[in-house]
């Protein structure tokens, strides 16, 4: 019978589970929303957090989902082990206070047996050492001997992880885990002394977590009044069982990139098996950074950010030591969508912005790579030798930076530094390697923070209702205030003039910041008080108005008249439909790929950014600005409408980067211009807009650039300044202003040939400086050395005197310091056969430091400047005390 595919597991699980009385409902987004606990969604439970504490709202107490999860601190293992990975899916059902310990396992063994046909000969199970419930249900409910159930401790079977001696404070409990077994009719391991089971036997393809206790700060586990299920299974790991693979890569979930990899790189998978370790890691990575920038985790140089980057790099880095010396990786996208995108259609809707910033990311790599290099021979050129079998000093921190902030190889470090009679110092690298993984383990570890109750959750707990958004029709509304929460959270009955707080409404017109717009602001009267709110935002379905109360008082549970600053809102709604007509504009005018990557939609102006990988041209951005203003001109009623996510997208309606969307959303639709999913506010008709121009259009990562935009009187008023500029501007040169840019061309040519002509006047003769340098120069040894003083000198003028000078005294080491408008240039000369000895870009680096500033070039000759006249002398000094040292000049 042909294996089971990874795509029919993961149906019949969640079909399974659906029998089973179990609500199936979409992976949430690898960005986890509301949870500023966590970097990345890690587990199928981290959406479930509220329900977990009883405090949520969704309407069912048994959920089946199958969950895209990225996790980092086992990076450096992936690729040379077969199970290890970032990104993986991983199937859950779970329980909220509803069935426990003998429905999960007997449901779990079932589908094991049953649904995917593992015979029982061929699984074990672990429990928690004092878990004989479920010792109980495995042997007499599901029938297994006592001899295939392993007892472990809390770090292997409790969560989290050695939870009853170190904590965290919480909801915890036992686990049980089941394996598969792969040399089965042999003895199992001894029981005595056993911490685990040997992984090179037995596989674990599950894991369920019995969350029954509430664990206090003084050790002690109280039983919690909800009983909760937590299961996870690995998916990957379950189609290499099924399959048969030797592997995880080896299924048909990772095949296909190792097989293009080995295509494009000459060399099939399999034939090396270092080569291997490298394709399996671009095979997981490449997943990873796909589906992190599909979910709108772009690279850079902070949080979730860096991370994405990191892997990235390092999948760059494996390609080019794989012998592909140019960008690779986003041409894999559309492998992963073609792979994955019937699952995660997102996948494939976003595959453009990926591509794009991808490619960008690679070729930045490629410049950094070689700059990694290049840092490694600053280091060795200034890094003194080291005798006998000593590493050299510095060394090993040195290697992990690189490995760390450029991903640089550490073999190639090694190999690099033995060639030039160096020594790695590996311990000292290890060290920095271990502390790096033990941040990152202990960022993974749970916290006391995990279950701490939301302002959403106190506020659920108070009796109060969330917030219904009366925004799209009204700027106005009659309701009541339903809480006041004040500082740390606490509810409160009022609060006096002066008090910050936060105001939460039956109703509200106030728009909460999201998608790009800008929150509300306005005010709210009571009959006792008035407060400004200066935002607003939402939280799990409350609207949560930030606000200072500027009179009287104000009361929870007093009615209320909020009302949205009229003027703020027309212009948001103004900026936000323009938003919309100019990523439709941009994808008419540069392609298709063009895809929204962020934006922010305020009164005052837009600011749109999207995928693109090189800088748009002038006339493009002119007719983006004008496909746009033909839009207002046409005036197109705006259309809004709610509908299911499904229909609207087979209607072409554009789903926004990393936006995470229900199975019922809002439509905004002008014309047949554009067409996208939208919760924002908007103009009725395009004409409102009345004007839009483009303002800057700048890069900010590699393949994701910005445009910032005005519309309305903004716009109007920024013509307005323009125009008088310019009319201040022609009156200064006298001309009209039709002929400014013809006077500001005469006025530069003219400035152009001054410049030219000073420079010659005031141009050095080279051969009165030459004989200078000779007359200074010193000779030692048959060297000739001189370090030369002269104000003034230009460092193009330097280059072509050590030429000369170069050509008639060789050997030559010639230091000139030349004071120029504030700042000191600095420029060496060292002959090709005295390199052994000196080297000119060291020199200067050092001069230039000392006198504040930088500088560096080749061997031969090198230049540089500093920004402290006052040390010249000192750096005179310095320059002889170099040669002399040297052993150059006596």
């Amino acid at each position: 019978m042909k294996p089971l595919s990874a795509a029919e597991i993961r149906a019949r699980y969640l079909k399974f589970f659906e029998q089973n009385g179990h609500k199936i409902m979409a992976s949430d987004s690898l960005v986890p929303a509301n949870d500023p606990t966590l970097l990345f969604t890690g587990a199928g439970m981290n959406q479930f957090k509220d329900m977990f504490l009883g405090k949520g709202t969704l309407p069912w107490k048994r959920i089946t989902t199958s969950q895209k999860c990225l996790r980092v601190p086992d990076l450096d293992n992936v690729g040379f082990t077969a199970r290890h990975h970032t990104f993986f899916e991983m199937l859950g059902n779970f329980s909220f206070g509803d069935y426990f310990k003998k429905e999960c396992i007997s449901w779990i063994w079932s589908f094991f047996k049953d649904v995917c046909g593992i015979p029982a000969e061929q699984m074990v199970v672990t429990i928690y050492k004092d878990d004989d419930e479920a010792f109980e249900i495995w042997t007499k409910v599901v029938g297994l001997s006592p001899d295939k159930v392993f007892r472990f401790g809390e770090k292997e079977n409790f969560w989290p992880a050695e939870a009853p001696s170190k904590g965290p404070n919480g909801p915890c409990g036992p686990c049980s885990e089941i394996y598969f077994d792969s040399k089965p009719g042999q003895p199992y391991p001894d029981k005595r002394g056993l911490e685990s089971l040997p992984d090179d036997r037995f596989t674990e393809v599950g894991n369920c977590v019995f969350t029954q206790f509430d664990r206090q700060s003084d050790g002690s586990l109280k039983p919690l009044p909800q009983k909760n299920i937590d299961v996870g299974l690995g998916l990957e790991r379950i189609a290499a069982v099924l399959q048969g693979a030797k592997n995880n890569f080896e299924t048909e979930l990772f095949r296909p990139y190792l097989d293009h990899v080995g295509q494009v790189t000459g060399v099939p998978y399999g034939r090396d098996g270092k080569r291997d370790i490298r394709m399996r890691r671009v095979a997981d990575h490449v997943r990873a950074i796909t589906f992190c920038i599909a979910d709108g985790a772009l690279p850079s140089n902070e949080g979730r950010g860096y991370v994405v980057r990191k892997i990235l790099r390092r999948a760059a880095r494996d390609g080019y030591e794989l012998g592909l010396h140019r960008p690779f990786l986003f041409e894999m996208v559309d492998l992963v969508g073609k792979l994955m995108g019937d699952q995660y259609p997102e996948v494939r809707e976003n595959a453009g912005q990926c591509r794009a910033v991808i490619k960008g990311e690679e070729e930045n790599f490629l410049g950094v790579y070689r700059q990694g290099m290049a840092r490694l021979d600053e280091f060795l050129a200034s890094a003194k030798k080291p005798s006998g079998d000593q590493p050299t000093a510095g060394s090993g921190d040195f290697a992990f930076q690189l490995h760390d902030t450029y991903g640089f190889p550490i073999d190639i470090t090694q190999k690099v530094m033995e060639e030039r009679g160096h020594r790695l110092d590996e311990a000292g690298f290890e060290t920095a390697m271990e502390a790096q993984r033990q941040r990152a383990r202990a960022s993974m570890v749970t916290s006391d923070a995990v279950f701490t109750a939301s302002i959403a959750v106190k506020l659920r707990d108070a009796g109060k209702k969330p917030t219904t958004f009366v925004g799209y029709e009204s700027r106005r509304a009659e309701t009541t205030l339903s809480a006041i929460v004040g500082e740390g959270d606490v509810l409160l009955p009022r609060a006096a003039s002066g008090q910050k707080v936060v105001l939460v409404a039956e109703a509200t017109p106030f728009y909460a910041q999201g998608g790009g717009q800008v929150g509300d602001r306005g005010t709210v009267r009571t009959p006792t008080g008035e407060a400004g709110i200066a935002n607003t935002t939402a939280l799990d379905g409350f609207h949560l108005h930030h606000a200072v109360v500027t009179s009287g008082h104000v009361e929870a549970g007093q009615p209320a008249t909020f009302a949205v600053d009229e003027t703020a809102r027309s212009a948001t709604e103004r900026n936000h439909t323009a938003t919309h007509l100019l990523h439709a504009a941009l994808k008419r005018v540069l392609g298709d790929h063009v895809a929204q990557a962020g934006s922010e939609v305020a009164p005052e102006r837009l600011r749109f950014d999207y995928t693109q990988p090189e800088k748009p041209t002038a006339e493009q951005l002119q007719r983006v600005e004008n496909e746009v203003n033909a839009q207002i001109l046409q005036a197109t009623d705006v259309q809004a409408r709610v509908q299911k996510l499904d229909a609207a997208r087979a209607s072409g309606f554009v789903a926004l980067f990393g936006e995470k969307y229900g199975e019922q959303v809002r439509t905004l639709q002008v014309g047949d211009f554009s067409k996208e999913l939208c919760g924002g506010t908007h103009v009725r008709n395009s004409g409102n807009i009345g004007l839009f121009r483009i303002t800057t259009e700048t890069a900010v990562a590699a393949g994701t650039r910005r445009i910032e935009a005005v519309t309305g009187t903004v716009a109007l008023d920024a013509a307005r300044q323009e125009r008088h500029l310019l009319q201040t501007l022609a009156n200064n040169l006298k001309v009209a202003p039709a002929k400014v840019v013809d006077r500001v061309q005469e006025l530069a040519d003219e400035l152009k040939k001054t410049r030219k002509d000073l420079e010659k006047a005031l141009a050095p003769d080279l051969d009165v400086e030459l004989a200078k340098i000779r007359g200074a120069a010193t000779v030692h040894g048959g060297v000739h050395t001189v370090v030369y003083e002269r104000p003034g000198l230009l460092p193009a003028y330097a280059q072509d005197l050590w030429k000369r000078a170069a050509k008639t005294m060789d050997p030559l080491v010639a230091v000139v310091l030349s004071p120029v408008d504030g700042e000191v240039h600095v420029a060496v000369g060292v002959s090709p056969s005295l390199h052994g000895k000196l080297k000119a870009g060291d020199l200067v680096k050092s001069l230039a430091t000392l006198l504040g500033g930088g500088g560096g070039g080749k061997p031969e000759f090198a230049q540089g400047k500093g920004r402290d006249p006052g040390r010249l002398r000192d750096a005179a000094q310095a320059a002889i005390a170099a040669l002399q040292a040297a052993g150059l000049r006596g």
